[in-house]
């Protein structure tokens, strides 16, 4: 044992060799599976050679020589590029809706661009991650953060199970958002919007939009919903699909589940008038006046409809979104209980109606709240002091 010619790299050992070399300026060490016998030794001194000339030439690939080394499954390791781990993490999303892998496909090819596709997934530290995410100008803080979902998932596909704790992305925070507060319109501008569409639009648009401030439904619900949903006896509508991003469309609702919203008159109003357009093409219910087809996604009723609506009576722009801010606080304020106002919304609970929409609640006792704060607080008032104070 220990048999071999001093300074040539070879140890023979009592069933196999050891051959020795210095690989980027570490000392390495394999067992080639071979008798010490006297051939062995001088081919095992050749193949050593033969390294070191590799490793001067800069060309030495241990995978090559010894395939089964950790050391190879390393250097294999380092040579995966952010762009091969990116496509295949992907790839593994397939089974997402097609507005998700979109989504996704518009992340991965923004940080292909921004990473570089060809950097080897080694090399992105936390530092350099860190770094570059921060010293870029978004667009807003919801966008980077649309954009990191895609990233960690990335992160996420390479360092699992036990590699997780290396996981660069792990410590990387999302951008602070500033929560904006709802911001409905008055009843008086409902009405108003309505009055404007009936003088200046197809009939089809204004039942949409009456459905729309009856129900509360997000748009990608309301243009997804099918005649089949409708269920005249009970007076409601099943939301159990939704359309969005240039028509792509999945089960449920925007939370994933089923939820069934009761019909007030002025939503099955909407529905008779869209009958004589739709009911016998036993599919959709609102379509595009211009086109006859279903509505692609929602922006079509945004742009051409909702914004010039607005200006024409001279109300503050506002998203179309906000027609299910108007549904939730006009509830509120006739004194609709949070918990009934969150199951037709879809929220889980009542937690996020009274987070969202506290200061209506509070206005639904018509200032009565207000009126008795005020009387708690009179003997404040009376006893503040009128003269000023010299010095």
């Amino acid at each position: 044992m220990g048999r071999g010619r001093k300074g040539t790299g070879v140890e023979a050992r009592e069933a196999s060799i050891r051959v020795r070399f210095t690989w980027r300026t570490q000392r390495c060490a394999e067992t080639l599976p071979l008798r010490p016998t006297g051939p062995n030794l001088k081919y095992a001194e050749r193949l050593v050679a033969d390294i070191n000339r590799r490793i001067a030439a800069g060309n030495f690939d241990y995978a090559e020589f010894f395939p089964d080394s950790p050391r190879a499954a390393r250097k294999q390791e380092e040579q995966r590029t952010f762009g091969t781990v990116a496509d295949l993490w992907l790839r593994s999303k397939g089974q997402s809706a097609e507005a998700t892998r979109a989504q996704y496909r518009n992340a991965v090819a923004l940080w292909k661009r921004v990473l570089g596709a060809d950097t080897p997934f080694s090399k992105l530290t936390h530092q350099h991650l860190a770094s570059t995410i921060g010293g870029r100008t978004w667009a807003s803080a919801a966008a980077c953060n649309g954009y990191l979902i895609a990233l960690r998932g990335i992160f996420s596909f390479e360092y699992h199970g036990l590699r997780a704790i290396e996981d660069p992305m792990r410590s990387i925070q999302n951008m602070p958002k500033v929560k904006k507060l709802p911001d409905p319109l008055s009843i008086q501008e409902r009405d108003q919007i309505i009055e404007d569409m009936a003088k200046h639009y197809d009939p089809r648009v204004v039942a949409y939009f009456i459905f729309q401030f009856s129900t509360g439904m997000r748009p990608e619900e309301a243009i997804a919903l099918q005649w089949g949903d409708i269920d005249w006896h009970a007076r409601i509508a099943r939301v159990q699909r939704v359309r969005t991003f240039h028509g792509s469309e999945r089960d449920g609702s925007k939370t994933h589940g089923q939820r069934d919203v009761d019909l007030v008159s002025g939503a099955l109003q909407a529905l008779e008038s869209m009958k004589p357009y739709t009911f016998l093409k036993n599919g959709d219910i609102f379509e595009d006046p211009i086109l006859g087809k279903p509505w692609h996604d929602e922006a079509q009723q945004r742009t051409a409809y909702w914004y010039p609506s607005l200006k024409r009576c001279g109300i503050r722009k506002r998203r179309a979104y906000c027609t299910r801010h108007t549904y939730a606080t006009a509830a509120l304020m006739a004194g609709i209980p949070p918990a009934y106002i969150a199951a037709q919304l879809g929220h889980v609970n009542a937690a996020m109606v009274h987070e969202k929409y506290a200061r209506w609640i509070n206005g639904a006792d018509q200032g009565g709240a207000k009126a008795m704060l005020e009387r708690a607080s009179t003997n404040l008032a009376l006893n503040w002091p009128t003269k000023q104070v010299t010095s």
